[in-house]
């Protein structure tokens, strides 16, 4: 490819994406960026300043940039990957050789989530005093905290104390080996064992092996939900699980849902999930997300909002502490873009008819939907009636809404599994299962599925990143 077309490229990739994502998705997680080089079948792609980290972009959307990829034409290119400012190619060397490094097993804390930056409030009150108790003793067998689980919805603040139990730990006891790893990298990991050659497979089991059951001192794993997707690896975890608490090493993880709302889990490895504790983050209050928007505030210095304009957001922006910080960098980027310098000030009327109203069409929409909003719409899409879809047929032309409608009432309410299980009139592991079969298909990129959720999500007046 030409170095004159990669700039061509990823401009054709963001009109893509704004077709399978939508125009405020695109502009907030890739506003301002440019495509810097092309490094053999690699784009190397920078980030506007204060953007969100690049592996954070990758894992919501990795699976949408590659089908923008294909796409938009980029068939010498197979991937992007994204910096925050240009980067020599030496010093690139050096990056993926520490990426290899952490691969095999160095730890991967983000230094910036701590305890100090983490806001307490009622809605995360036990799993913050647990997430402490756990980083000061590590796998005490006094206190009862080896497990440590802690579910809730997404975007909450479960990684945050995860990340923050690392870092504490290592703050207090450097010598500590603290791995903290996902389901989806432990699941990548655990296939590799079994590509290549005898010798090859050997190496890579034991590789494995040494480090899950005998370095880590504390072992952080998030999304452990995802474990459901493979028995093989739900057998090793199992073992390692055992490995681990023999030795009074401590284990945290972290889920969606309860232990025993994770569907097709091992009954074992439920068990052990809720041998130690077991505790619940969930959507802050009002005062909490107002404090949480004055910490965050102070990571950008020279930006001044007023207390009416906090108050604003904090009151309307409430399904996840991940969109209140959205609101948020949406609204400093206006102060210092717009505003700045000018006899204009950032004021609330300025936010709800323009600088957010879309986002906060989005957060009414998602806060006032309920499960019956969501089935009339996915029977409108799949042409079928609702009885159909409350009934005994398994048919596939009924089958798929009704599994798509449970994953959605899932996601986009308050319910909880038994309560969309009697809706439906099914069991709630049902449901759970549902769940994790449209949520595999979304996150590998099935083209149906995709186009299913977008044009339902639409109809709700909602993009399909209130999915991420």
């Amino acid at each position: 490819m030409s170095y004159l077309k990669f700039d061509q490229l990823w401009e054709e990739v963001l009109k893509v994406l704004t077709e399978l994502l939508s125009e405020l998705t695109v502009v907030k997680y890739f506003g301002g960026s440019r495509a810097l080089r092309v490094e053999g079948s690699t784009l190397v792609v920078e980030l506007a300043e204060g953007q969100q980290n690049g592996k954070q972009i990758e894992g919501l959307f990795g699976n949408f940039i590659s089908a923008a990829l294909e796409r938009a034409g980029g068939e010498e290119v197979t991937q992007v990957v994204f910096c925050e400012k240009p980067v020599p190619v030496a010093q690139q060397v050096v990056e993926q050789a520490r990426y290899e490094v952490a691969d095999a097993g160095e730890e991967t804390l983000m230094e910036t989530l701590t305890f100090d930056r983490f806001v307490e409030g009622p809605s995360n009150q036990f799993a913050l005093a647990m997430a402490r108790m756990v980083a000061q003793k590590p796998g005490d067998k006094q206190n009862g905290t080896n497990p440590l689980f802690m579910y809730g919805p997404t975007g909450v603040g479960k990684t945050h104390l995860l990340h923050a139990i690392g870092n504490m730990a290592k703050e207090l006891r450097p010598s500590l080996r603290v791995l903290y790893v996902t389901s989806e990298r432990l699941t990548n990991e655990y296939m590799q064992q079994w590509r290549g050659d005898e010798q090859t497979k050997a190496r890579a089991i034991e590789a494995f092996q040494r480090k899950y059951r005998k370095e880590p001192n504390i072992l952080l794993v998030d999304d452990i939900q995802y474990l459901s997707r493979s028995e093989g690896l739900q057998n090793e975890f199992f073992s390692i699980f055992n490995d681990l608490k023999e030795a009074g090493r401590q284990i945290v993880m972290t889920s969606d849902r309860a232990p025993t709302e994770i569907p097709n889990i091992m009954d074992r490895l439920v068990s052990r999930f809720q041998s130690g504790i077991s505790t619940n983050v969930d959507i802050p209050g009002y005062e909490t997300r107002y404090n949480i928007l004055e910490l965050k505030l102070r990571e950008y210095p020279g930006v001044t909002l007023s207390r009416e304009v906090m108050e604003f957001i904090a009151r309307r922006v409430r399904s996840s502490v991940r969109a209140l910080e959205g609101a948020l960098s949406t609204t400093v980027r206006y102060a210092q873009t717009v505003a700045l310098g000018r006899e204009q000030t950032v004021t609330v009327e300025a936010l709800e008819k323009s600088v957010l109203k879309q986002y906060l069409m989005n957060e009414e929409a998602i806060v006032q939907l309920t499960s019956r909003d969501i089935i009339e719409k996915v029977c409108r899409y799949y042409d079928v009636v609702p009885a159909r879809v409350f009934g005994e047929g398994r048919e596939r032309e009924v089958a798929l809404p009704r599994q798509l409608a449970m994953f959605l009432c899932r996601k986009m309410t308050s319910d909880s599994l038994p309560e969309i299980g009697k809706l439906f009139n099914r069991k709630h592991s049902t449901v759970s299962h549902a769940c994790t079969t449209v949520q595999a298909l979304y996150k590998n990129g099935d083209n149906q599925t995709v186009t299913a959720l977008k044009a339902i999500l639409t109809d709700l007046g909602l993009p399909i990143s209130a999915l991420n």
